[in-house]
């Protein structure tokens, strides 16, 4: 199987970035926009890689790349399936997996590529979850009937569901004979989701859903700043929670404890909430998609925080308070909460205001297999939303 990484277009989304460069050698975080994509398909197992790009900027991809890839040139904006049919050469009859170089994810997508290897024919496309209908009027978004692709529609006005297409697509070697049949769309491009809905119309197409966070970097200048930010952020390459080990400095009047430094952590905070819970109470589990990490404290009493990494099933578990006087950093990704084994004064610090319109904190039954032993009740007090879940 081999790679495809495109990374061709005008740039001017991202204006006046572009003006100087093309927008997949913009950098983010540590390296290129670009290098990531790259490394995304090596760690799925795909070494053989060709980069499709632009006339103008073919160069500036050879003096980073070297020969550690092959070129392809794109002539003119003609659009996504234009430029996977460049590849046909390079795939020499063998199965492709194609990724958007201005696609961000925020776990490894070397799943989707295993599944494609066992699939039989067909195609394979990767799905994300979106919750801003706005941003989904934007994209291509599935109708899903009994768990299948029934149709990709392309920036629909009222999306069929809360899912999107993201820039990952696996295909048989038969997709340049699809390209070759294509028709220019209404702005004169050959669009990636008429090869899609071809694979649909077979019978063919698999898709997987990605749970973690998906961005695009090139949508916009906002969104690039967006996927810098969450690609700063500690749960991108290390989905772990953080104990923090507190100290009292304590004389007559009592103690004094120092809990956190926006400066050591890796976002600063936001918003400081308190809680009481009763002794038996389990709050969540919940997780955040949109950026949001919390800090958990226990003032008084003992409390046992419960994480779950829903990709992995990797589990953390740390009983805190009166006996371990410490913090945990939590990565919003991880679905997380905690329980009272007394009664209990929680304090957590959270990087990102809460919005009661827009909330973003999204449930998971406390009582999934991979944590339910974790608790020390197992029949806790909980909130009717939490009880609804489990």
């Amino acid at each position: 199987m081999k790679g495809v990484v495109l990374a061709g277009g005008t740039g001017s989304r991202l204006d006046p970035l572009t003006r100087v460069t093309n927008k997949h050698l913009l950098p983010v975080g540590e390296k290129p926009m670009v290098q990531w994509a790259v490394d995304f398909l090596r760690g799925a197992g795909i070494s053989d890689l060709l980069l499709v790009t632009g006339a103008d900027h073919v160069e500036d991809f050879r003096q980073y790349f070297a020969d550690e890839v092959d070129y392809a040139i794109q002539q003119r904006a003609g659009g996504i399936a234009e430029a996977l049919g460049l590849a046909r050469g390079f795939a020499a009859g063998e199965r492709i997996v194609v990724m958007l170089a201005d696609n961000f994810f925020s776990a490894p997508i070397a799943q989707v590529v295993r599944n494609f290897e066992r699939q039989p024919r067909g195609a394979r496309v990767l799905l994300a979850r979106v919750r801003e209908l706005e941003h989904l009027r934007n994209l291509g978004v599935p109708r899903l009937v009994d768990g299948r692709i029934a149709e990709i529609v392309e920036k629909p006005a009222d999306p069929p569901s809360g899912l999107a297409v993201t820039g990952v697509y696996c295909y048989d070697a038969d997709v340049f004979d699809v390209v070759e049949r294509l028709e220019p769309s209404a702005r004169g491009e050959l669009e990636i989701t008429d090869v899609n809905n071809h694979y649909v119309r077979d019978g063919s197409l698999e898709h997987d859903v990605f749970e973690g966070y998906w961005g695009d970097a090139g949508e916009s200048v906002d969104a690039y700043y967006e996927v810098i930010e969450r690609v700063r952020r500690p749960h991108f390459g290390a989905d772990s929670l953080r104990p923090v080990r507190l100290e009292r400095f304590a004389d007559g009047r009592g103690w004094l404890a120092e809990i956190a430094r926006t400066s050591s952590l890796p976002k600063p905070i936001r918003q400081t909430n308190v809680s009481f819970s009763r002794e038996g109470t389990i709050r969540g589990l919940h997780y955040h998609e949109r950026g949001q990490d919390d800090l958990f404290v226990c003032l008084q009493g003992r409390a046992r925080v419960v994480a779950l990494n829903r990709e992995t099933g990797e589990t953390f578990c740390e009983d805190i308070g009166d006996d371990n006087f410490a913090a945990v950093y939590i990565p919003g990704n991880l679905a997380h909460g905690f329980e009272a084994l007394t009664d209990v004064l929680m304090l957590y610090h959270v990087t990102e205001e809460y919005d009661p319109a827009d909330p973003d904190e999204h449930e998971w039954p406390w009582d999934d297999p991979r944590v339910v032993e974790l608790w020390s009740t197992k029949s806790p007090i909980l909130s009717e939303r939490d009880a609804i879940e489990s």
